[in-house]
């Protein structure tokens, strides 16, 4: 799942202050979502089996930031990742592992393929100061079986479940 092409999804906070950029860091350009920090983006939605997050994240400016990946059921948030940045146009990877969150579970009551995950990128100014920040290329990747499920899965409850 490439988050640039699902950015019109996102629940942006502050809603306003979130913009889709090419940015060139070190040699590398990558499609990005350009935003404030403090701020946050959320995307509901269920998780393929073997999932794993993974963008390349930066700042803009002097002030540092924490980058923050976790996952909702809009009961508890588990962070799953998190990363900090104190130094301007530098990419820094960052990756969480999705797997717990998909798939099918030994449990009468955990069916974790049933629910809509609420995918949470955070970006905290860690001294105060507000800043910018950059998700580069952010994308979930899974094998191809676990593609393939979940675009059948998609297919078959129609992209607006999704």
């Amino acid at each position: 799942m490439d988050f640039i092409k699902e950015f019109d999804r996102a629940e942006k906070r502050p809603p306003s202050d979130y913009a889709l950029i090419d940015r060139m860091l070190q040699g590398t350009s990558r499609p990005s979502i350009s935003g404030p920090a403090p701020g946050r983006l959320v995307w509901e939605l269920p998780l393929p089996r073997h999932g794993v997050f993974h963008a390349a994240v930066a700042i803009e400016g002097p002030a540092p930031v924490r980058f923050r990946v976790g996952v909702s059921d809009e009961r508890i948030y588990e962070e799953l990742a998190s990363a900090t940045v104190d130094v301007s146009g530098v990419w820094r990877d960052v990756r969480a592992d999705l797997s717990a969150y998909a798939g099918w579970k030994w449990s009468v009551f955990y069916r974790p393929e049933r629910v809509r995950w609420r995918l949470v990128l955070s970006a905290d100014a860690i001294s105060g100061v507000p800043g910018r920040v950059i998700w580069g290329m952010p994308e979930i990747t899974t094998d191809q079986p676990a593609a393939r499920e979940y675009a059948a899965r998609r297919q078959k409850w129609g992209h607006s479940r999704f």
